[in-house]
């Protein structure tokens, strides 16, 4: 029982490590897509990919509505903080 906790602790803190480095690193793109002067490496890091549902998923049950959505914003710079987070978390 111990083992499957620890499993499910080492796995959330996975999640935590790539979330917290995609922000950081979108974070990053975003400063060095405003500081670099236009060009290749400029368009390489500031341009951005987002998916998820878009509009949002509405359901209307007469007497309440709901609305679910899920949108995640992706640029180069995040994909490379999340990959080396990941990294630095196996090591560690």
């Amino acid at each position: 029982m111990l083992i499957r906790e620890e499993k499910r602790n080492r796995f959330q803190a996975a999640i935590l490590v790539l979330i917290l480095s995609g922000i950081i690193g979108n974070l990053f793109g975003v400063f060095l897509g405003a500081v670099l002067p236009e060009g290749s490496l400029h368009d390489a890091l500031s341009k951005s990919k987002a998916f998820g549902l878009d509009p949002p998923l509405s359901i209307d049950l007469w007497i309440v509505s709901v609305s679910i959505g899920f949108n995640v914003k992706l640029n180069s710079c995040g994909l490379l903080f999340m990959f080396l987070g990941l990294i630095f978390y196996k090591k560690a």
